[in-house]
């Protein structure tokens, strides 16, 4: 079913807008003819090659078989084919599953547990030689969707001019777009230029998530400006929170730094694959495990509504049984409360989850949305809902097609884009010097540390971090964070160009000062780089050298794009602010 966007396409030419939501376990794919002067229609993909339910399903499995040389062959529905297990096992192919894993940010926000086991990556395949497998196959299913449903016409008008929407999780940042980026240019989705890569746009799957919740009439928005509302996307891998606050121009902005927890349905999914496995070790049964878990992961994940009630599990020939395992007619049966200590982690990590941003947003939180594919989980759902909404906040999820929030989101967001502000995730500033002033304790304190000026040689101090957008700020998409500092050198050709680092803080300090006592909590998001050979410095007389030195002024600039962070270089030329080229900041 197609949904309406909320305004006429304003471009001057037809175009297609492709969205991917590649998820841990299942994928979608949504899109957008668009023609100038008319009202874009939102629809998903529902035909895939192999697909049991021609129509009946968005979403395919994010797998792919590779064979001995490392080509694939199989992928999406193709891997759910019946015997394809054994003929795996017979040729000799790799299944690469849960491969997203592989992408996620090593420390910090978004990242998984060091216990979680993540399925290795084929032989000789990185993470990017797998998505870009992965994102060719999803074009040419989208290539070949669009053309049959809107002929051969339409899509040789389009096939040209593809704007991409890529989602990922709350906690990702720029390494994982930019490796994603580089993905879709060996997939050949795009060229590798400049203008090329801008085809290709990032959205958090919490902010996908409000869009489809907009675009699908739910009446999200708070009673007022004064309080807020939650997304919940509660996905295959990661479950991801972002909190929102709707304004008087329907427009939304964050007020709550997002979160991402790697607690997901695969991880109840894990939890019930090591029970089976301590179960039935060093039993006859113990080679039925991997079957056990994907009977359990398809159906008693989904239907599992009780604690109370016992569940049975068919896995083997009704011929098997073990009255101490449990196990009889083949089927294993499992008490509610094991099945509910499956699920017992990942609810509760959202409950905290949820908590946690009722208790730091800037404004109260009064309602919760539950989207994605493990919010169709009743007991999951019940079970935030009992523990949420004595807190005076009420809890709801879409009745239908919450597997395709993201990628309807994803192409929502690319239309109407209705958030406004969003919430800083780090502290980012660049490192500096400052003169030492025995004065100040904290620069008495590291009097040891003094060093003479490299040019005008008066004492300073060094690995100074200087701030210039705080944690947590809410950051409106065209406001600028600047801050104004000076490079100097013994003549005008030692600055003729300049280069900055900006720096990031990840640690607990709200006023980070001192690079060396935290150092491993700062990281390089980004270095901007100026041409300044036509910019006039001042020229300044060093009491302490007895001589004459050139000193550069300039501003470092913060600022959202759609979604990515950027610096730039401000400077002043003849009386001309001028600007260096923008630098996404990667790790933002």
């Amino acid at each position: 079913m197609a949904t309406k966007a909320q305004a006429k396409y304003k471009g001057h030419a037809r175009r297609l807008l492709l969205a991917f939501d590649i998820g841990t376990t299942f994928s979608g794919i949504s899109y957008s003819i668009l023609d100038p002067g008319r009202v874009p229609e939102i629809r998903p993909v529902t035909r895939f090659p192999s697909q049991e339910r021609v129509g009946g399903d968005n979403k395919i499995p994010t797998v792919i078989y590779y064979n001995a040389a490392g080509k694939p062959v199989a992928f999406g529905a193709e891997t759910l084919k019946e015997g394809i297990e054994a003929d795996a096992e017979e040729s000799g192919w790799v299944k690469a599953h849960w491969f997203k894993l592989h992408l996620r940010p090593k420390s910090g926000a978004g990242t998984a547990a060091s216990d979680t086991p993540i399925p290795p990556l084929p032989p000789r395949k990185t993470v990017i030689d797998v998505f870009k497998d992965y994102m060719g196959y999803l074009f040419k299913c989208a290539e070949a969707y669009v053309e049959d449903t809107h002929g051969s016409i339409v899509w040789n008008s389009v096939k040209d001019n593809i704007m991409y929407v890529l989602t990922h999780p709350n906690g990702w940042g720029g390494p994982q777009q930019g490796q994603m980026r580089d993905a879709a240019v060996r997939a050949e989705l795009i060229p590798d230029t400049m203008e090329g890569r801008e085809r290709v746009t990032f959205v958090t799957e919490g902010e996908a998530s409000l869009h489809f919740c907009l675009s699908n009439g739910l009446a999200i928005h708070a009673d007022n400006e004064s309080s807020g509302v939650l997304i919940v996307d509660a996905g295959g891998g990661t479950i991801d929170i972002t909190a929102y606050r709707r304004l008087a121009d329907k427009s939304f902005e964050e007020i709550a730094i997002p979160t991402c927890d790697f607690q997901g349905g695969i991880y109840v999914t894990m939890r019930a694959e090591q029970h089976f496995k301590s179960l039935l070790k060093g039993t006859r049964f113990e080679h039925d495990v991997p079957v056990l878990t994907t009977k359990f992961d398809r159906s008693t994940k989904h239907v599992f509504k009780n604690a109370e009630e016992p569940h049975h599990i068919q896995f083997a020939s009704i011929r098997e049984r073990d009255q101490a395992l449990n196990i009889r007619g083949g089927r294993i049966t499992v008490d509610g409360d094991v099945i509910a200590a499956f699920f017992a982690p990942s609810v509760t990590s959202i409950i905290k989850a949820i908590q946690e941003q009722k208790r730091s947003a800037h404004f109260p939180i009064k309602s919760v949305f539950l989207v994605g594919g493990f919010s169709a989980s009743n007991w999951l759902y019940e079970q935030v809902r009992d523990a949420i909404q004595p807190l005076g906040i009420t809890v709801s999820r879409p009745d239908t097609h919450v597997n395709k929030a993201v990628s309807n989101g994803g192409v929502s967001f690319y239309l109407d884009g209705v958030v406004r502000s969003r919430v800083s995730r780090y502290t980012y500033g660049i490192r500096t010097y400052e003169k030492y002033n025995p004065e100040k304790a904290e620069h008495l304190l590291r009097a040891h540390l003094v060093k003479a000026h490299d040019v005008h040689g008066e004492k300073m101090l060094n690995h100074i971090f200087s701030s210039i957008l705080p944690v947590n700020t809410r950051v409106n998409e065209t406001k600028e964070f600047r801050r104004p500092y000076s490079t100097e050198s013994s003549d005008m050709k030692g600055l003729k160009s300049y280069s900055v680092a900006v720096l990031s803080y990840r640690g607990p300090s709200r006023n980070p000062t001192w690079i060396d006592e935290d150092a491993g909590n700062y990281a390089v998001v980004c270095t901007v780089k100026a041409d300044t050979s036509s910019v006039k410095p001042a020229v300044k007389y060093s009491e302490a050298t007895k001589s004459y030195y050139c000193e550069l002024s300039f501003e470092v600039v913060l600022l959202f794009g759609l979604t990515e962070l950027k610096a730039q270089i401000a400077y002043v030329e003849n009386g001309v602010e001028k600007r260096s080229p923008a630098q996404i900041m990667y790790g933002a």
